[in-house]
């Protein structure tokens, strides 16, 4: 299971075999999460790492210079990560993969990207804590490109 980062506008450019895990808290009215898309992509809900309610009221979107270990939201989403009991985290992707490897028996693999609003140039983007989070486990990540 490889595991990646990427924004909305991504995908409809992904292949069959990556499962889009919002990881907002309000997902575009034009994406019908929790479904298969036209395109076949499977898109759920990552309830774990969508921001909590400690994050609320954090973030006006206006903070200068965007430096993430500045930001009062991004600390503390972090906060909120390091609470997550990690290898239940995992455990739950391994499951949720096996599930629906079995539902889905056209795909024989299946990889997952945690879908954030902005893109990946925005250094204010919750991708960079997940992205530290999972690689402070010894968990390899990275930003999906369609070339992938």
């Amino acid at each position: 299971m490889k595991l990646y980062t990427s924004y909305w506008a991504q995908v409809k450019n992904f292949p069959k075999n990556l499962v889009a895990l919002s990881t907002v808290v309000w997902e575009p009215k034009w994406y019908n999460v929790g479904s298969v898309d036209k395109n076949g992509i499977i898109s759920l809900r990552c309830r774990p790492l969508r921001p909590g309610h400690s994050c609320d009221g954090l973030c006006d979107g206006r903070c200068e210079p965007r430096h993430p270990q500045d930001c009062a939201f991004l600390r503390e989403y972090r906060k909120q990560l390091d609470a997550i009991d990690f290898d239940d985290f995992i455990q739950h992707l391994l499951d949720l993969q096996a599930r629906l490897l079995e539902d889905f028996p056209d795909r024989k693999e299946l990889d997952f990207a945690f879908i954030f609003f902005e893109k990946y140039d925005n250094p204010c983007s919750e991708r960079w804590v997940v992205q530290d989070w999972l690689r402070a486990h010894g968990v390899e990540i990275e930003e999906w490109h369609p070339n992938i």
